[in-house]
């Protein structure tokens, strides 16, 4: 396949969270929607998108997250909510919404959270019908104009299969920690990086995700026949550059939820980096072997090393070593 992709040079980041009721003025179950129109590509065909949002025990969040799809510049057509069997007020809040979100209840599952999640997004996106399709997590939220940003760079750029961006980190009440802005994520030509460095992690969480349906109707339903327990967002993206371009937006357009019941927060740990890191190599590799593709290897990762030293050694002495050996580094853990 051609490997030729397209890079956003990287601009200045938006710091700033939005606090979806004040910001956007009236909003929730009770404020009115107006259909969306679909863009066109050059060719004259329908940009239609789809939000697939999965959520599980929101009912702190969830409005949150809805109500910053219903004020979108430019309104996704679909809004499609599926919940894991929430035990909270959570599907309550939801079924408010009636006929501007699709809901989806299913009862709570004894499956490991990774098969939940996987099993959410394939029944979601079976019940969709938008070209371009956003993944966004019940505690998360989007910000005014990331749809717009996004279905323009789809308009533009028809042939993609991934588009991302950087987000804002906030807590649990919304106030703004930073960005996750990494350079290493806005790579040129994510499959030659891949192969340059031996890695897969050139992409951002779920929330900030959106795939072309031309590229899911080929990879879902995922294969779990690794038997690894890595989470279907990064299933996506880490192959998605054999399927189309990968394109990765400047400006920051979600607001990343980070508080104590989040996974992301959890596998910020040292070892579970390092095991991340493993996994999605050996992710990869299944399916490149499953294809007749090109393996990568760990132990031609600069990056894993980097983790293996800060695993193993003390602050002090890693912060050392990694300001001797990558006193510039453009590519850091």
């Amino acid at each position: 396949m051609d490997s030729t992709f397209q890079h956003s040079g990287l601009a200045r980041a938006e710091f700033l969270a939005l606090d979806v009721r004040d910001f956007y003025g009236r909003s929730g179950p009770g404020a009115p929607h107006t259909e969306a129109s679909p863009a066109r590509t050059d060719s004259g065909a329908a940009v239609t998108s789809t939000v697939l949002v999965n959520t599980f025990n929101h009912e702190r969040f969830i409005e949150e997250c809805i109500d910053s799809l219903l004020v979108q510049t430019v309104l996704p057509n679909e809004i499609i909510v599926h919940d894991d069997g929430s035990t909270d007020n959570t599907v309550a809040l939801l079924r408010r919404y009636g006929s501007r979100i699709k809901l989806i209840e299913t009862p709570a599952a004894r499956e490991p959270a990774y098969v939940r999640q996987v099993r959410a997004i394939e029944r979601s996106f079976a019940n969709s019908s938008g070209r371009l399709v956003f993944l966004l997590d019940g505690d998360d939220r989007f910000k005014r104009d990331k749809v717009e940003q996004y279905v323009s760079t789809f308009v533009a750029n028809p042939d993609v299969a991934l588009i991302q961006s950087p987000m804002t980190k906030i807590d649990e009440h919304g106030r703004v920690l930073g960005t996750n802005l990494e350079p290493r994520k806005h790579v040129v030509e994510h499959l030659k990086a891949i192969y340059r460095h031996q890695d897969v992690d050139f992409y951002y969480p779920s929330s900030s995700l959106a795939f072309s349906r031309s590229y899911l109707e080929c990879a879902l339903p995922l294969d779990l026949s690794d038997g690894h327990p890595l989470w279907a967002d990064t299933r996506l993206s880490i192959v998605a550059p054999y399927f189309g371009r990968v394109i990765t937006l400047p400006d920051v357009l979600t607001d990343w939820r980070r508080h104590v019941g989040s996974d992301s927060v959890r596998a910020r740990s040292r070892r579970l980096q390092l095991q991340q890191t493993l996994m999605r190599t050996r992710v990869f590799n299944h399916f490149c072997r499953r294809h007749g593709l090109r393996t990568i290897s760990p132990w031609r990762n600069a990056r894993f090393y980097l983790q293996l030293l800060r695993f193993s050694l003390p602050d002090t002495a890693y912060a050392l070593i990694h300001r001797r050996v990558y006193p510039r580094a453009a590519y850091p853990v």
